[in-house]
């Protein structure tokens, strides 16, 4: 079967989201092996770095931006469904692809609004209030590639919506099981 245009860029959207959050898998084994690097040298050296905090609140920022499109995909983002769960699954569908809507519609303003800020720090020159004084630019450049990216699956789950089941929540959460099974 082959596929379309359309349908390939919804999985060429769904790979990149994962293999960015792949990525910021690494930078999560970076940072811990940064600030256990750090602890060895400060504790058992006498002898601290001076750019393990700075980097490892950096790469913090990248991989939390990182990961956004794929929670997404993966249908786990945080959600209050009180109201929502009593509903019908026309009705669920639909309160879905509002809250779709609404992610992309914000997802597109912050890219928007991020892009300037991250222009106009490149254009002054503007650097953090750290010791190692990195560009800001390099701490506000995730804002930019998650919420593009968050976009962009937000409006390939917009998509797909019409082709899947309304979601189903339950008492415990939507990944919830059964206590009592026998």
């Amino acid at each position: 079967m082959k596929e379309t245009s359309g349908a390939s860029a919804l999985i060429w959207v769904d790979r990149l989201a994962e293999w960015l959050a792949r990525l910021g898998d690494l930078l999560v084994i970076a940072i811990a092996l940064m600030l256990f690097g750090e602890v060895v040298a400060r504790y058992a050296f006498s002898a601290p770095t001076i750019w393990t905090q700075d980097v490892a609140i950096t790469l913090q920022v990248w991989f939390t931006y990182l990961g956004m499109a794929y929670v997404l995909r993966r249908r786990e983002l945080i959600r209050i469904t009180a109201v929502i769960a009593l509903l019908g699954p026309r009705l669920r569908q639909l309160a879905e692809g509002f809250a779709l809507v609404v992610i992309l519609l914000f997802s597109l303003v912050a890219t928007i609004y991020g892009w300037d800020v991250v222009s106009e720090s490149i254009r002054s020159g503007r650097r953090q209030p750290t010791i190692l004084e990195l560009p800001n630019w390099v701490a506000e450049l995730p804002v930019i590639v998650g919420f593009a990216l968050l976009a962009l699956q937000s409006l390939a789950e917009l998509i797909r919506l019409p082709f899947r089941p309304a979601p189903m929540f339950t008492p415990g959460g939507e990944h919830a099981t059964k206590s009592n099974e026998p």
